[in-house]
């Protein structure tokens, strides 16, 4: 396992302003990261070059730092929406840009690239709905990835923010139910585990971790003092981290322990960022020394 990080830990600064994605990877090499995740969902939300025209000459300008940082790229975030709702806008753009995460990743040598499942939210049986659209609509994108040696990890949800409403994955069991099942046609499916997502639904994540097992292919790692105060550095929060540990060293878990903390220096100082960076990488080190 190593540590790693997603670009947006350095994307949100003061007064809405969003930083270069190349500024990211090079604060990161220079704080002492050697792995990272490239987050696609805010280069589509926030109209990077990679929405653009231009999308191949950004990503391969990214792709020459990342070299010349010694960064390796091994996991990726899609862009995602929820393919469930008829009544989404832009559909053929969202679409597009899912794939063109695809294409990009397989440029950085990404391995993983995580998504969202949809949620049919219309209807009565939502959990079989769901799983039915979401096995068609994930035909074409693990097709997509495989041609281009890339795994799809689909990422474990939260619901307490839409309560009484509820979102399809937030589970353990619908998530491995929904990989299995797509594993028999496909080889290049697996399970994203995001730590925060599972402690702010106060699920039991020994076990969670337990059924999941080998499924288990990328890690979102972050803390949160409730939904208020979320995606914060591990021990910044409430999350059992020494539980955790156990756990993914007990099931062998193989891939990178990822960190997804955009919010953690978002009001920082530019002079003050590199010191946070580094501690961070102290912290995940730490938390990695806890596998040994």
């Amino acid at each position: 396992m190593r540590l790693s990080t997603s670009t947006n830990i350095y994307f949100n600064r003061p007064n809405n302003v969003k930083a270069k994605i190349q500024d990211s990877v090079s604060l990161c090499a220079e704080a002492g990261y050697k792995v990272m995740d490239m987050n696609f969902f805010d280069c589509t939300t926030f109209k990077l070059p990679f929405v653009t025209d231009e999308w191949e000459r950004w990503i391969y300008d990214i792709k020459a730092l990342s070299d010349k940082k010694q960064i390796e790229f091994s996991q990726a975030h899609a862009n995602f929406y929820n393919f469930c709702d008829s009544n989404t806008e832009n559909k053929e753009f969202l679409d597009r840009m899912v794939l063109r995460s695809i294409d990009c990743a397989s440029i950085l040598g990404v391995k993983w690239v995580v998504i969202h499942a949809g949620t049919d939210f219309e209807s009565p049986m939502l959990v079989k709905d769901s799983k039915e659209k979401n096995i068609e609509y994930f035909k074409s994108v693990l097709e997509h990835a495989a041609k281009k040696n890339i795994g799809i990890a689909i990422e474990n949800l939260w619901d307490l923010n839409i309560a009484p409403r509820r979102r399809y994955t937030t589970t353990a069991e619908e998530l491995v139910d929904l990989v299995d099942t797509l594993s028999k046609e496909y080889n290049n499916v697996g399970i994203c585990w995001d730590f925060e997502h599972a402690d702010i639904m106060k699920q039991d994540q020994k076990s969670a971790l337990k059924m999941i097992g080998p499924r288990l292919k990328a890690t979102h790692v972050s803390d949160n003092i409730g939904i208020q105060n979320d995606h914060i550095l591990p021990y910044s929060g409430y999350t059992d981290w020494a539980e955790i540990m156990h756990i993914l060293k007990e099931i062998k878990y193989q891939g990178d322990f990822t960190y997804e903390i955009h919010r953690y220096i978002t009001q920082l100082p530019d002079a003050l960022v590199v010191a946070a960076l580094k501690y961070s990488v102290e912290v995940g080190n730490y938390l990695l020394s806890l596998v040994k």
